[in-house]
Parts: C-alpha cells; structure tokens; sequence
C-alpha cells in the first residue's frame, strides 16, 4: 500500500492518509459513543424506576397513615366513648360511618375487650364474631395502636360486609415464567387495617375500633402513582409506565394491560422475582418480562405487622420507550459524525490545496509582511516540499498575526484597568475628603456647641421663670413663649453638634443588619407619614453577622428611612435591600425611594453639617452627617445616588468581621 501511494500526488496522499485516519478513528469513536449512550440511557430509566418505586410506596403509606389516623382520632374521640358508655348504638353507628366516609376506609367496626364485634357500618347482619385474631387487633387489645398491611381470609371479608367478599375473588390466570400452581382462585384480600383501643375515663379498654381498605380489584392507588409519576406519558399508545400490587405472587391491583388491553389482574409474578422477593425477602431490580412485554422493573416486599412478606409492590417502565430513545440518540449520533466526516474531508481538501502554492508568491507575501501586513498568507499549488515550506510559514504568518493581537489586547486590557483604578482611587480620595471635612467641621462644631450651651441653658431657665410669674392674659406671653421655642430649637442644635462631634463609644456587638432594620422599621412605620407608603423589603436570610452598635445603627436607618419618606411627600414607594458582597466581603444595605430626588449640583453636599434642603425649622441638616460619622466609625462607606423625579437611593456597606465570617 505504502509503494501504491508514492505515486500519488502529495496533496492526494495527504489527503488520503487523512481521510483513513479520520474514518478509523470516528468508527471506533462512534462505536464506544453508542456504548456509553445505551449504558447512560438504561441507568437512567433504572435510576427512575428506582425513584418511582419510592413514590409508589410513598402513597401506599400515605394511604395506611390516613386510615390509622382516622381510626386513631375516632378511638380517641368523646363521641364514641360516650356511646358506648351509654349503649346508643345508633349514636355509634352514625359517628362510625362519617369517619368511614371522610377517611374511604371499606369497613369499620368495635370490638368490646375481649375482641368480640359488637358493631358494624355495614349491611353485614354479623356481630358476635371474634376477630381477636387478626394482629393488629392483638396489638390494640394490649392498649397500643397498629396500622399494617394484612391477608384477611373470605369469611372474616363477609363477616364485614359480603359485597367485599365478593369484590376479593380473583381468577387465576395462567402466567408465562409463573410459578407453578394448581390454584385456580383466590378469595383472600388484602387490606390496609389498622386498629386503635378504645378507653374509658379509668384509662382501662373497653372496645377495639378497627377499620381497613380493600385493595383487590381496587386501582385507586396504582393509578394515582402512575398519574403523580408518569402523567400519561405513552409509547405508541401504550402507557410507558406501569404499577402493581401483588398478594402473594398474584396480581390483584395492577395498571398492566395484557394483549386484550385490559387490566391484567390475576396474572403472576415470575418465579425468578418471587424467589428473590416472597421467598429471600429482597428488593429485586432489573428488566423483566410482565404479562407480554418486557420492562425495566422493580419490586419490593410488602410486609404484615409480624414482619411477614405478604405482597409485592412493583414498578416498571416499558423497555421499548427507552430503546426507541437509545436508537434515535445513536442514530443521531451516527449522522452528525457522518456530516462532520463530510466537512472534514472538504476542509482537508482545502487546506491541501493552500499547502502547494508557488514559492514566487512567497517573495511577494514576505514583503508585505515585512510592511506590516499581517492579513495576507502564501497560496501556492506545488506538491512538493516547497508546499510544505509554504504551509510552515503561513503557520508562522498566523503565529505573528495572533500574538499582535493578543498584544492589542492586553494594550486595551491594561488601559481599561488604569482606568479603573484611576476611578477607584479618585473615589477614595473623595471619601477621605468628606471625612477630613467632617472631623474639622466636628472639632469647631464640639467648641462651639459647648461655647453656646451654658449661656443658652441659662436663658431658657430664667425665660421659663418669667413666665411663671406672667399671668395668662399678659400681652408679653405670645412673645416670651416663642422665645422659649426658639431656644429649645437651639438646644436641639446644640444637642445635634456635640452628638455629631463626640462620636460616642457605643456598646458593640454581634448584629444582624436585618434585624436592626426589622427592629427600626417596627418603630416608625405605624406613624401616620407611613399609611400612603408602600414598604418592599428584600432581606437576604443568609447575611453574615457584622460587629456594631445596634443603637447607633437603628438612628442612621431610621434617619434615612424618614429623610426618604419626607422625600416623596408621604406617597411612593420604600424598597429596602440587603444582601452580602462577597468579593469585598461587606454587608450591603440599600434604602430607595420614588421621591423628588436630589440635584447634581447638590449631592456632593449632602452629607455636610448643617446642610438641608428643608424649610427653616424642619431640620437642622446634621442628620445625616451624624449617620455619615456613624457609619466610617464602623469602617463603612456610604454614598447616595439620585436623579430628579426619580428618586434616590441610599447604599451602605459594613465589613464583615473576620471571626464572624470564619466560623
């Protein structure tokens, strides 16, 4: 082979080469691909079925949790001890049959002490059989409440009610890989029963309440697990997924169809899946043959109160629906590698081709490229190794070309990041500002408040004093009262500077934001600026816990809280945020309003002392210049961003503490 293709052309054996490779290596490609498919697909229905089966069993219990609970109740109920107290057997019979109704059980009777019924809720003319043998009953007849699944025999069925009796008889049908069995019917049932004592005001039993749900014939269950888990989901008109409940290895409750399309009850369970099962007590899981068709299955032992097998709970999915799934992957599979193949082979053709081209081109690409031109590469036709100098040098051609760009990149990358930075540090620079501009403004603020609260307390003492001796009708009264109002306006400012100015030392502690938002809010939002105020509040349930002072904390919230809602003229609307930064590891507070908002020429300003855009009286302007020092004390930030007749939006950041955060 290897002398046939020297002679060929060296774009021909290139190609051919090429070609060869490609085909083994997606053949075999292919193949493992399939492989892994079947195997991933059937995993999954396994895993499904697995899943199903869990649901299945789920509702089954659910069902013997409903009749216990209700037999339970009734037991435990004054009606019924009362009536039996007092022999009102109607009174009885009319309690008994509402708790049948609500809770769908089939039958429901009470025993005396001894286990002898004394009352049914059925047509069924039978008292006075003993049922005590029944071990639930045993259970309850010993004071303690037992729920189970049970084989009850033909009579005990009759004794309760005959149309039961009647509804239990299955015809057994003869079943392809069955056990062998000479039973031609069967006239036990299997229930859900559970039973409860029942006492009087001593504490000592005086009856049995017990009540059960036939599931012979009855599909109420399997066909609520194949809605809740399949939801009519069908293969070729078949349904894909099938439930059963089996006594014994006989089918008695299913949703498989056999070839008359009809519910296969009185068909049989392998005997591969009855060994394993009914007779070894294990869950089986695998693909088997029911009634005519094989599905992906599982089955799973029903056990009695005396931890006996006595059924089988089954689920499977119809093998078929997923085999039909593994071949239109793999079929898939196949075409879009054939297709790739296809545009391999045609881009190899090409790329051949732009191998063997003149190696005159080459003289004149070379001084484009000395030039600057990077976008022209050799096209030469040659088949010899002037081609492959050709090919070597386009490589090199497209090597230079990517590492200019990669170099304009970075170029542009780099200048992005000084800008950035530069952003960040102007930033910073500004907030170092603002804090300077504060702790002077704080220091002449702490002078001058202490300069002027001696003289200021002193006038509004002797002011106080004077009028106490002005009669009521003094002309002189209006004037001194509006003095004391001033001067305590001025206290107020007073007060405001030294606050602003000493920055206390507060009581630090472990703090969730939300809950001092929480708290805040609890305080003024049934004030009466707040009725036309819709508060929205997204409070992420996992922020980490900061260090601060909650009182501290609660005066900046609730002073940029009120400052929003004043902002909208008592109508809009509050959004509060918080959620956790993790880059910077700081919790992020966020307090939005829909009011008037603030001027860009004003924003810078509005964390300066004495600074309001309010009316003379309303507000001394210090704030939010407290909140401000607040906040930096706490080794935060927080900044403000606005547009007019939109609204402003308040955003505080606090870092978490590094104890905090590691444990």
């Amino acid at each position: 082979m290897i002398k046939l293709l020297k002679t060929f052309s060296l774009r021909s054996r290139i190609i051919i080469i090429y070609v060869f490779i490609l085909g083994a290596g997606g053949l075999i490609t292919s193949l493992i691909g399939s492989i892994i498919v079947n195997k991933a697909i059937m995993t999954q229905a396994k895993n499904k079925v697995h899943h199903d089966l869990k649901t299945a069993r789920m509702v089954y219990d659910k069902r013997l949790t409903i009749i216990e609970t209700a037999v339970y109740l009734g037991a435990t109920g004054n009606t019924i001890q009362q009536a039996m107290k007092s022999g009102d057997n109607r009174r009885l019979h009319s309690r008994l049959t509402q708790i049948a109704k609500d809770s769908g059980m089939d039958f429901l009777s009470i025993t005396d002490d001894r286990g002898i019924v004394k009352l049914r809720i059925t047509d069924s003319p039978t008292v006075g059989d003993d049922v005590s043998t029944i071990s639930v009953i045993q259970t309850a007849l010993k004071g303690k409440i037992a729920a189970a699944t049970e084989i009850l025999p033909s009579q005990i069925l009759a004794n309760e009610d005959p149309a039961l009796a009647e509804k239990a008889v299955i015809k057994v049908i003869e079943t392809r890989r069955a056990k062998p069995t000479t039973q031609e019917v069967e006239t036990s049932g299997m229930v859900l029963i559970a039973a409860c004592p029942v006492m009087n005001e001593d504490g000592q039993i005086i009856g049995v309440l017990y009540g059960g749900y036939l599931l012979n014939n009855n599909f109420q269950i399997v066909d609520r697990v194949r809605e809740l888990v399949y939801k009519g989901d069908r293969y070729q008109n078949r349904e894909i997924g099938t439930v059963t409940i089996f006594l014994k290895d006989l089918r008695i409750s299913t949703n498989v169809e056999n070839s008359e399309e009809k519910r296969a009850v009185g068909t049989r369970v392998s005997d591969e899946v009855y060994q394993a099962v009914i007779v070894n007590k294990q869950r089986w899981a695998y693909r088997a043959f029911v009634v005519n068709d094989w599905y992906i299955s599982e089955y799973e032992p029903i056990l009695n109160y005396n931890d006996e097998v006595v059924g089988i709970l089954y689920v499977g999915v119809l093998e078929k629906a997923y085999i039909s799934i593994r071949n239109r992957v793999i079929y898939t599979f196949f075409a879009i590698a054939s297709f790739g193949f296809v545009v391999i082979i045609a881009i190899s053709y090409l790329i051949t081709r732009s191998i063997t081209r003149p190696l005159s081109e080459m003289v004149e690409v070379t001084d484009l490229i000395a030039a600057g031109k990077l976008d022209r590469e050799v096209k030469v036709k040659s088949k010899d190794e002037i081609g492959q100098l050709a090919y070597s040098f386009n490589r090199m051609v497209t090597s230079l070309r990517k590492m200019r760009l990669e170099l304009e990149e970075w170029g542009n990358t780099l200048e992005q990041k000084v800008k950035q930075r530069t952003e960040e540090l102007a930033a910073m620079q500004n907030t170092l500002m603002q804090s300077q501009r504060l702790a002077s403004v704080g220091k002449l603020a702490a002078g001058i408040a202490h300069e002027i609260n001696n003289p200021l307390g002193g006038i509004l003492v002797l002011s106080s004093l004077v009028m106490e001796d002005l009669k009521s009708d003094d002309p002189h009264r209006e004037n001194l009262l509006e003095v004391i109002k001033q001067t305590m306006r001025c206290r107020d400012i007073v007060k405001g500077l030294l606050q602003f100015s000493r920055q206390e030392e507060g009581k630090t502690e472990y703090l969730n934001v939300n809950d001092v938002l929480s708290n805040t809010l609890s305080l003024i939002e049934k004030q009466a600026l707040f009725h036309n105020i819709k508060v929205t509040k997204n409070l992420n349930p996992e922020l980490p816990s900061i260090l601060g002072d909650n009182s501290q904390l609660q005066q900046v919230f609730m002073n940029i809280i009120l400052n929003a809602v004043q902002a909208m003229d008592d109508v809009g609307e509050l959004t509060i945020n918080t959620y956790h930064d993790q880059k910077n590891d700081m919790v992020v507070t966020e307090v939005s309003d829909t009011g008037c908002g603030i001027p860009d020429e004003l924003i810078d300003r509005i964390f300066d002392p004495f600074f309001t855009t309010k009316e003379v009286g309303e507000g001394t302007g210090l704030g939010l210049a407290i909140a401000y020092g607040i906040i930096t004390k706490h080794q935060g930030r927080m900044t403000v961003k606005s547009k007019v007749g939109e609204g402003t939006t308040f955003t505080i950041k606090i870092p978490v503490v590094e104890a905090v955060r590691q444990s």
